[in-house]
């Protein structure tokens, strides 16, 4: 079996399933992420562990990327990836699929300048796309991949959010 079917058959099998059982669809993802030294940061969820870091003159040392290399590393692989399943489901090849993400922030605003956002103030992404489909036969595809996309939701779109703290020992593991 080639990629395209392998990728295309795995979709029409997980909407299938999903369709008939919803309630196997529903997952809590939780990520853990552990102060290791200075800003040094381990973030584990599930087998899959990543080390984040500053920049050293933000304090830091730079044994790992930063949380916003992570952010954007989200946004443009789930987009990537969104559009390689929608494309596959729709039976067009690739031969090239690229995603770029770019990302304006005042970092002014991370060190306490209460007049400046800490986020982005924009964010732009770039699909880079080599395949034989023409520009109609994309449309639908690509909006059906962008609107399904949940990393393009979560940029977008608020989203809840809740937190607490709790106090004494910390969890092991």
């Amino acid at each position: 079996m080639n990629t395209l079917d392998h990728i295309r058959n795995a979709f029409n099998r997980v909407v299938h399933v999903y369709g008939k059982r919803p309630a196997v669809a529903l997952k809590t993802g939780v990520m853990r992420a552990r102060i290791v030294d200075g800003l040094q940061c381990e973030a584990q969820e599930e087998g899959w562990r990543y080390l984040i870091d500053m920049p050293v003159d933000a304090g830091g040392t730079e044994k790992g990327p930063t949380p916003g290399v992570h952010g954007r590393a989200a946004l443009a692989s789930c987009l990537a990836i969104g559009y390689a399943m929608y494309l596959a489901r729709a039976g067009i090849v690739v031969r090239d699929l690229l995603v770029e993400v770019q990302a304006d922030i005042d970092y002014r605003g991370l060190f306490g300048f209460d007049e400046v956002n800490p986020g982005y103030s924009a964010v732009r992404h770039t699909l880079f796309l080599d395949c034989d489909a023409t520009p109609e036969q994309l449309d639908t595809v690509l909006a059906d991949s962008r609107r399904h996309s949940p990393y393009l939701r979560i940029f977008s779109e608020p989203q809840s959010l809740s937190g607490h703290v709790v106090l004494g020992p910390v969890p092991r593991g």
